[in-house]
């Protein structure tokens, strides 16, 4: 079997309308999706609203996928739309999310200050800034699976992730600093 066959496999049967077959699917390509959705979204209930939004939007375009080894990048695409599509609605996050795996520092208040800080300025960028740092950070996907995942060049991700980025300097008040600073 080739690379791939069994995920072919499953989209096949899945656009075959066999349930279980998407669920596999599903199975595989939710959990990234979901941190991506929370990075934009910043709620676990936002960004499980947004994820079953995603999940009908390719069960129902599922057909219009052209090559079935591009699913993951066709689902994470979709999902970060409807994360995207949310926080442009007006959904706004009503929790703070801690990273729970986040190794404690020597003045836990402080680091937690930090942290908080963050996901403000984080917050306060636009929904496609927060994409893309979701995607590349949260998510831990490389530039090119980010490229993919939103559907664009991997210069034009590269692009945005650097105006993101700068973004979220100026929130955080560092646009004067450099990183000898």
């Amino acid at each position: 079997m080739r690379p791939g066959g069994e995920l072919d496999e499953l989209v096949e049967a899945a656009r075959a309308g066999d349930r279980l077959a998407f669920e596999q699917l599903l199975e595989r390509d939710a959990p990234i999706a979901y941190r991506a959705a929370l990075a934009v979204l910043r709620s676990p209930t936002d960004a499980e609203d947004a994820l079953q939004d995603a999940t009908l939007r390719a069960w129902q375009r599922l057909p219009q996928l052209r090559d079935p080894a591009g699913w993951t990048a066709w689902f994470r695409r979709i999902a970060v739309r409807a994360a995207i599509d949310h926080a442009r609605r007006g959904y706004h996050a009503r929790e703070v999310i801690l990273d729970p795996d986040a190794a404690p520092a020597a003045d836990p208040s402080a680091a937690a200050a930090e942290h908080i800080t963050l996901l403000v300025a984080i917050g306060s960028l636009p929904p496609d800034d927060r994409a893309i740092l979701g995607l590349r950070y949260a998510a831990d996907l490389g530039v090119a699976d980010v490229a993919d995942a939103l559907g664009i060049r991997l210069g034009t991700a590269k692009a945005r992730l650097h105006r993101a980025l700068g973004r979220l300097r100026v929130a955080l008040g560092e646009e004067g600093q450099t990183d000898g600073a």
